[in-house]
């Protein structure tokens, strides 16, 4: 009983955080917004104030002034951000060419393995075996072609999305519990998708819900399926949060796609 009472408090608090995060983003998202109505409703004021007042005085004057200033600088504050936007187009058509690119590469080399990302050294890499049955002869990985033993041969790359995963940590992000990690880098700092959610088993499920842009992951699927070996932007950033936040090498193993979410199921080990 006590038991089941606990599960319904987990369960409810879980809903709980996921809607102080859904707030939070909101409110930094129309944090500027907010403050430019707020200015222009004073500077508004102000200046039906100094209209009907006018006495041609130094005070009536600063009080026109004033006004003018507030409305201006609210203004401002509705259409300048801190933050600049690329089009989807435009991020979807910059990142295929190189995606495809690192595709054909994998093709080339006839290379049918699954990547394993690997934390070595503090930094993540994704191996892709030449056969299976891949046998890690270092834990360094600095070079492009791991070259040793018949089983021990690799191409190691740089995962799509690390360079994602070390915006993030820049920010304050950590990699703890999983399911907070993915949450605060995804959601709260990268701003990348609407929610997630986590399944635990013997793999562990990640379901990214509303995410920025999946059209260029659906476009990657069917124009580069090769680097479904490895993950695009979007799988892979969530394959590094896990392998930091584990220690364990990670495999993707399946990723489906529909309207509006992304799922995809990663092995440990």
């Amino acid at each position: 009983m006590e038991s089941e009472l606990l599960k319904k408090r987990l369960i409810e608090l879980e809903r709980e955080n996921k809607r102080l995060r859904k707030d939070h983003s909101l409110a930094e998202k129309n944090e500027y917004r907010n403050t430019g109505y707020v200015l222009i409703i004073l500077g508004g004021i102000t200046l039906a104030v100094s209209y009907f007042t006018y006495n041609s005085t130094t005070l009536a004057s600063i009080l026109l002034f004033a006004g003018l200033g507030t409305t201006y600088i609210g203004v401002l504050s509705l259409f300048l951000t801190p933050e600049k936007f690329v089009r989807e187009e435009i991020l979807e058509r910059s990142n295929l060419a190189s995606i495809i690119v690192i595709n054909n590469i994998i093709q080339e080399l006839q290379i049918h393995t699954k990547g394993i990302y690997v934390l070595a050294n503090n930094e993540i890499k994704v191996i892709l075996p030449l056969k299976p049955g891949y046998k890690p002869q270092t834990d360094t990985f600095q070079r492009t072609f791991q070259v040793g033993d018949p089983g021990s041969t690799a191409l190691v790359l740089v995962p799509l999305g690390y360079p994602l995963l070390q915006m993030a940590e820049k920010d304050g992000a950590q990699c703890g519990d999983i399911s907070t990690a993915l949450n605060e880098v995804l959601v709260g700092g990268l701003e990348l998708a609407g929610g997630i959610e986590v399944i635990r088993g013997s793999d562990i499920t990640v379901k990214v819900i509303n995410p920025v842009y999946i059209n260029l992951c659906e476009r990657v699927s069917k124009e580069a399926p090769g680097i479904c070996a490895i993950g695009c932007s979007f799988c892979s950033l969530v394959a590094c949060i896990i392998t930091k936040s584990t220690g364990k090498n990670v495999v993707i193993e399946q990723v489906e796609h529909s309207k509006t979410d992304i799922v995809a199921k990663f092995r440990t080990g």
